[in-house]
Order: C-alpha cells, then structure tokens, then sequence
C-alpha cells in the first residue's frame, strides 16, 4: 500500500511513518507537496477542510491512500485553543478524519493570532525560537513533553482505522 502525506513537513510525515509502522508495517510512504488552499492560519472549521484538501490532493498522485495533516486554533469558552485535523481519504473512495487533542493557548500566542500571525511564527516571536513549527511546535514548548509528532500519531491512527480495520470499520 502506498499511502501518500500531503505536506513535506518533517514532523507531520514522521507521524505518519510512525503510525504506519504500527498498524500497516508494509506501507510505503511518499511525501507531497500541496496546497491546502485554506489561509496560511486556518481557524475552526477551515481546520478541517485543510486537512481534506491536503489528503485529496496526495491521492491524484496514484497513491491508495492519502493523509492530510492541518494544525488549527480555534476559539471555546473564551479561551484559543490549537489542535490538528487528520484526513485520509482511499482510492476506494473511503475517507475518514480524526482531531488531535485540543490544548489552550496562553494569551501571549492567542494575541498574537488575533493580529493575523499564524501559531509557528507567533510561538518563535514569544518564546524566541526559530522554525518551532517544524519541530516541537507550540505544545512541546507549553508542554514540554509532547511534542507535534507525538500529538499527531495517535490521531493519524484513528484516521487510518477504516483502512487497516476493514471488518470493523465497515460496520
């Protein structure tokens, strides 16, 4: 099976290998380069048509499956939450999505998104990093134990399920 990842960012693609690695070990793994064509900081519901964006756009490249990762924010009682969507959408014509956990933004990022910075670059202005997006991210930073790629895995997993759990997932 060749299953194709919509971005070329190193820690989205190696959640995808990790996950493969769990529940399709034969898998192959291509990277793509896609537009997700929703705005460079997707908010709430974009979040989502991002990520079926990117997965789409990986299968017209001949894969069997193809997995599409968008990290969003979004607000909830008052509070900017940010979070990733995962689709993956078959060949078949199977598509399937999953979220990330959520987590709350401090208000020194959550401002800095209201003035129209996307989460990477407000998370370097803050905490004064460089390129945070393509590693920790804003979670590892808060966090510092989980890191994007492991916020990623398990919801790549849950996306995935309709095509490594066929008889349960059809049910």
């Amino acid at each position: 099976m060749l299953v194709c990842v919509g971005s070329t960012n190193g820690v989205k693609v190696e959640a995808v290998r990790e996950a493969l690695m769990e529940v399709l070990p034969n898998a192959e793994v291509k990277t793509l380069s896609v537009d997700s064509e929703v705005s460079p900081q997707p908010w709430c519901h974009e979040t989502y048509s991002g990520a079926r964006n990117r997965a789409l756009k990986s299968l017209q490249e001949g894969c069997d499956v193809g997995v599409g990762i968008e990290g969003g924010v979004c607000v909830e009682r008052n509070r900017v939450l940010a979070f990733a969507v995962i689709y993956a959408v078959g060949r078949d014509g199977t598509e399937n999505f999953s979220t990330s956990p959520w987590f709350v933004l401090p208000p020194s990022l959550a401002s800095k998104l209201f003035e129209g910075k996307e989460l990477g670059e407000a998370t370097d202005l803050v905490y004064g990093r460089v390129g945070s997006k393509y590693h920790k991210g804003a979670v590892g930073i808060l966090s510092k134990v989980i890191d994007r790629r492991r916020l990623y895995k398990d919801a790549v997993i849950l996306a995935l399920y309709p095509f490594y759990n066929r008889e349960i997932g059809e049910r």
